[in-house]
């Protein structure tokens, strides 16, 4: 399914494992390719990395603040048992026996996901985007000749023409500036221009008043929340670092999938730079 697609579609039904299973290229793949090169996005495609507890933790609110049934998808370990005995280490066996497909976290990650969620549903300007949204979509297109899949966590598009991605923050990180930072120097711009292209393509333009929307949560109490958007320009240079990156990807397929980062490339001193005594 969805092998070679060539058309443009939302699938409402398919697991994130499913979705991650496909060869569409995603947004973490052209984020390799953009700010790496072509060979490593291919390898870490083929061989994915096992997710850090920072990707875990982030999964776990994301599912929480989505579903407000944190109970449904996660377990707590109970906190009094004793490791160090071999009757504590036969009741965590037991523990994850009963609990099924359910995955187990730990009462401090449980409290966390919960503050998360509670804080984000009682945020003012969080809370209308949340009630109107359909979670976890599945979108998929062709663009530029390329099979690719976007998969934002809130599809506001009905409501408001706009979509929203949850981003968990560190405490007392979730300014503006902090977060404009992380968004340039992590490529996070492609994720955001590859959701655009992809409900663009299924005649579901994001409108440039409404803009694109994160919902920043931060990890840590008292669970600060923040609710930023990309102005017109920033929406602009998503959309083309994008393109460029799918042009980039299709160049480097036409080239014979050479290995390596390509033609040889400038070294530029960058302006801050000029204020060390020492540039090395």
């Amino acid at each position: 399914m969805y092998g070679d697609l060539d058309i443009e579609m939302i699938d409402d039904d398919i697991t994130l494992e499913d979705y991650h299973k496909l060869p569409a290229k995603s947004a973490h793949f052209f984020m390799d390719v953009a700010l790496k090169n072509c060979s490593k996005a291919v390898r870490n495609q083929e061989h994915p990395k096992k997710p850090t507890k920072l990707m875990t933790n982030g999964s776990l609110i994301h599912t929480t603040v989505e579903t407000k049934n944190i109970g449904k998808y996660y377990a707590k370990i109970p906190p009094d048992i004793n490791l160090r005995t071999k009757a504590g280490k036969l009741e965590l066996e037991e523990f994850h026996k009963s609990i099924g497909n359910k995955i187990a976290i730990t009462e401090d990650q449980w409290d966390m996901a919960v503050g998360c969620m509670e804080a984000a549903w009682s945020d003012k300007y969080a809370k209308p985007f949340l009630k109107a949204a359909q979670f976890e979509r599945s979108g998929f297109a062709t663009i530029d000749g390329v099979d690719v899949k976007a998969r934002p966590d809130l599809d506001c598009w009905e409501h408001n023409r706009t979509l929203v991605d949850i981003k968990t923050r560190q405490k007392d990180k979730s300014d503006v500036e902090s977060w404009l930072r992380d968004w340039w120097n992590y490529g996070i711009y492609l994720q955001a221009g590859l959701q655009m292209l992809v409900w663009e393509a299924m005649a579901r333009p994001i409108d440039i008043v409404n803009r694109y929307y994160y919902l920043l949560v931060e990890t840590e109490e008292p669970y600060d929340v923040n609710m930023v958007y990309l102005d017109q320009e920033l929406m602009v240079i998503s959309r083309d670092k994008t393109l460029d990156a799918i042009e980039k990807w299709k160049s480097w397929i036409g080239a014979g999938s050479p290995k390596g980062y390509g033609k040889p490339q400038e070294m530029v001193a960058k302006p801050w730079y000029r204020n060390q005594d020492q540039v090395i």
